[in-house]
């Protein structure tokens, strides 16, 4: 643990370990080639500040935008589209870990420079992870284009990751799917498990978790 802005991270390196050795062994239905759900529809990347992203925590998605965890404010900004309804919905216990460092290409679009993002749903028994060097994902060789934006909150900011989408490999089967993943920093500077900040999950093939605030962990946006 280090702290950093007054705010205590728990290393997202440490929750990807915690959060593989979570993963079931069950063998699911997963899909060799990434697909991209026809619903996907995400503005064009924009601009963004260079700096960096890291957090962890757990949301426990419902599929309710009634139920009091659902972030209604949150998931339209930055053109962002709403979860589907009719769902696709991710439902249960899902935990995650990430680092996520941004900058820009030779035409000034956001993209990831480096970073590495584990998500675990548990009612799936499923894990995917996404690591991206060097510009790239590792899974597809593709750029990992970002976009940056203030939400609903005041002071707040999230980040897309995965525009139109990005490959992750899934555990178990060594299966590959389309994914994109969103969150928000709405108490930047804050504690952790404050419950404020919120994270989003979309894959091609398993549902939407929708954006949901966090049960526990924290949300750090940390500037260039």
């Amino acid at each position: 643990m280090m702290r950093e802005h007054g705010t205590l991270i728990v290393w997202p390196s440490l929750l990807a370990a915690g959060l593989l050795a979570a993963a079931c062994t069950d063998q699911p239905n997963v899909n060799m080639a990434p697909k991209r759900p026809s619903f996907w529809f995400t503005p064009p990347p924009a601009q963004c500040v260079t700096g960096k992203w890291t957090g962890g925590g757990r949301i426990d998605p419902t599929g309710d935008r009634a139920a009091s965890n659902y972030d209604n404010v949150d998931e339209p900004a930055g053109g962002q589209p709403a979860a589907p309804n009719p769902p696709p919905y991710m439902t249960g216990k899902v935990t995650f870990g990430f680092n996520v460092f941004l900058g820009q290409d030779g035409n000034g679009n956001c993209i990831v420079t480096k970073g590495e993002i584990e998500v675990n749903g548990h009612a799936l028994k499923l894990a995917w992870h996404v690591s991206i060097h060097d510009g790239v994902d590792a899974y597809d060789g593709r750029p990992v284009y970002a976009n940056e934006f203030s939400d609903g909150h005041r002071g707040g900011v999230c980040v897309v990751v995965g525009i139109p989408d990005m490959t992750a490999r899934v555990n178990p089967g060594q299966g590959r799917e389309g994914v994109q993943f969103e969150v928000c920093d709405n108490d930047r500077g804050g504690r952790q498990n404050t419950r404020s900040d919120a994270m989003r999950w979309r894959t091609a093939g398993h549902g939407d978790t929708g954006m949901t605030y966090l049960t526990g962990g924290n949300i750090v946006e940390h500037g260039s």
